[in-house]
């Protein structure tokens, strides 16, 4: 999956918050209080439980610019979603501003460093 795939279910050029472009579909917006990354346990099953085990691809909101070479670049990453995989990721990654979905764009995780955000298809 690429980053400009997203733009069919968001508005990727406001990286500031999760912004869904269909109205219909719920939205959860909430501060951190994961001492490490954006969700602690508790948090992750009762927002993700029911997509357990997709496949799911994370992308940085923002493309970096080296300074040497001027070259942008997007981070990214992929896995199969569980609690272990994510924590590993949250804890793991560079990434500061993220979105998380699966391939069937049917639901997006978007976090900054003070909130979280969750839209789901109805």
């Amino acid at each position: 999956m690429e980053f400009i795939e997203l733009n069919q279910i968001l508005n990727t050029d406001t990286d500031i918050e999760l912004s869904v472009r269909n109205s219909d579909w719920s939205k959860v917006i909430r501060s951190i209080t994961a001492s490490t990354g954006w969700l602690n346990k508790n948090e992750f099953n009762s927002l993700l439980t029911p997509y357990i085990n997709q496949q799911v691809f994370a992308f940085e909101t923002f493309e970096r610019v080296s300074k040497k070479t001027g070259i942008k670049k997007r981070i990214t990453s992929s896995f199969s979603l569980t609690w272990d995989n994510f924590d590993t990721f949250q804890k793991n990654t560079d990434i500061l501003f993220l979105y998380l979905v699966s391939s069937k764009l049917d639901w997006v995780f978007y976090a900054n460093r003070d909130q979280w955000g969750f839209s789901a298809r109805p």
